[in-house]
């Protein structure tokens, strides 16, 4: 009678086990897919965060770009007009300049704290030299014109390369 309820017990706690590992069996199973799928939404979420940050820069890029083409547009006509001898009144196209560069911060997005305070330092840089640049041009001292505008190319092109590429 002992051996049967022995071999009893021990069937029921086999059994036992049994049930109750293919429970836990299924737990674990079930988590484990919530887990993957917790995953992959993760993955996926920061998939589309990084393309939408991207779309962003791209974005800004080519708005900054278009700004800049526009920039280099008119600095090249104010460059014939210098070294031709034939330059009009020179205010307005440094004007326009500045005009654009200050459209930069906002169409570039996040730009670097140093970056935005190299642009506005250049850009009253810029400024100054454009006053010289149309107190040369009215007193006709083209060599002073043309020293001028070197510096005020430099300036420009100390911007550009702050810019987002």
């Amino acid at each position: 009678m002992r051996l049967l309820l022995s071999i009893l017990i021990v069937i029921c706690f086999a059994v036992n086990l049994f049930i109750s590992g293919c429970g836990n069996n299924e737990e674990v199973k079930t988590e484990q897919k919530e887990s993957k799928s917790k995953t992959e939404t993760q993955s996926q979420n920061n998939t589309q965060s990084q393309s939408n940050t991207q779309s962003q820069s791209n974005t800004s890029s080519i708005e900054t770009a278009k700004i800049w083409n526009q920039i280099e547009k008119i600095n090249e006509s104010m460059g014939k007009g210098i070294n031709s001898g034939k330059s009009g009144h020179l205010e307005e196209p440094v004007a326009e300049i500045i005009s654009l560069i200050k459209k930069i911060p906002a169409a570039a997005g996040n730009l670097e704290p140093a970056s935005l305070q190299t642009i506005i330092s250049k850009t009253n840089e810029l400024r100054k030299s454009g006053d010289m640049l149309d107190k040369y041009q009215h007193a006709n001292q083209n060599s002073e014109l043309k020293e001028e505008y070197s510096k005020f190319k430099m300036t420009l092109n100390d911007i550009k390369n702050v810019l987002p590429k």
